[in-house]
């Protein structure tokens, strides 16, 4: 859990990122926040409770100045799990941006009213599997009687649930955080490397290190290690990234079709070969002598017996590999035509090789 907040805080940090993902979820797309306009805010604030002070820290969170909108304090939370009463805490950290602005006398002047506090946004990002299947408002997480609800406010949140982001928003998205957002969408159908957008990595670490503590898969950043440690030049694009792990995953499902298929070749021929000797050897020594057709019939009905028992096994072995091989890269998401265009051959040859079970 502690490693997933670390990457999560760190990606969307960048000004870049951060104004990516306001740009998306605030203005849907139309570039209104630009990195430059962004700076750091304090992400703790301090409360009181059982006599003592407590501090609270939000997750990522900054200072947006614009001369047309002049300023507002936006955050992100993040969640991997649902949280029911995450109005409630989502209501303490706005409730203390606003307590804090009047502490330190941070206020906008406004040419009618006077000194004003200025706009708190909170956006909470569930990155889980599971459906959010708690309330967004306060009304979700408090019991309030139908005759008090006119005098309790209803606090909201702004929820964002990834995994069930339509392509189009996905496709909103410019920075990083794009192939996040895909990695996410695509991870809610099923367990296989999911396809990326072809989109250079501005921050490749950054990015690499949230994909594979999410998905618990090394292979992103081992692919990456890799282009670093060979110093790759030029930029780095996440299809690049793709296509290295794609390409390792076959050659991994080759390697052990070939090695199952010579270790079970190896393993039928021995014994055909000693079953095949022993019978030639048999009859052969009845007619030319029990002690000469023992020595000779042993000899030659093992060497035949080998050669034969090694062929059918590799044969054997091969098959298994291929239906092995073909499985593999069905399970890495690629369909019939696709295998069939990679070996080179028809869709029946594949879907024979697949009736090898």
């Amino acid at each position: 859990m502690a490693e997933k907040d670390i990457v999560s805080k760190t990606l969307e940090s960048y000004n870049d990122v951060f104004a990516d993902m306001v740009n998306v979820f605030l203005f849907n797309g139309r570039q209104v926040v630009s990195p430059d306009e962004l700076s750091s805010a304090d992400i703790e604030s301090h409360y009181k409770a059982d006599g003592k002070i407590r501090t609270q820290e939000r997750d990522v969170y900054k200072l947006w100045k614009n001369n047309l909108i002049k300023f507002s304090l936006i955050g992100f939370e993040n969640q991997t799990d649902p949280n029911k009463f995450m109005p409630v805490r989502v209501l303490s950290y706005d409730g203390a941006s606003y307590r804090d602005q009047l502490n330190k006398n941070f206020l906008i002047n406004d040419e009618k009213r006077g000194k004003l506090c200025y706009p708190v946004i909170t956006f909470v990002l569930y990155f889980g599997s599971d459906n959010w299947n708690f309330g967004t408002e306060l009304y979700d997480c408090v019991y309030v009687a139908e005759e008090l609800r006119p005098f309790v406010n209803n606090y909201k949140i702004n929820l964002y649930s990834l995994k069930d982001m339509d392509d189009d928003k996905v496709k909103e998205f410019r920075s990083d955080f794009r192939i996040i957002a895909e990695f996410f969408s695509e991870k809610k159908t099923d367990d296989r490397i999911p396809s990326f957008s072809d989109k250079k990595l501005d921050h490749p670490q950054e990015t690499l290190d949230m994909i594979s503590i999410f998905s618990g898969d090394n292979r992103y950043l081992d692919v990456y290690n890799e282009m670093v440690e060979n110093k790759t030049k030029g930029d780095i694009f996440m299809s690049n990234i793709y296509s290295k792990m794609l390409d390792k995953a076959i050659q991994q499902a080759t390697d052990k079709a070939m090695k199952e298929g010579r270790a079970e070749g190896m393993k039928q021929g021995r014994a055909e070969g000693m079953q095949q000797g022993r019978a030639e050897g048999m009859q052969q020594g009845r007619a030319e002598g029990m002690q000469q057709g023992r020595a000779e019939g042993m000899q030659q009905g093992r060497a035949e017996g080998m050669k034969q028992g090694m062929q059918q096994g590799m044969q054997k072995g091969m098959e298994k590999g291929k239906y092995e091989l073909v499985k593999s890269l069905i399970n890495l998401g690629r369909s019939i035509k696709e295998i069939a265009d990679f070996f080179k051959t028809d869709e029946a040859e594949i879907e024979n090789i697949l009736s090898f079970a």
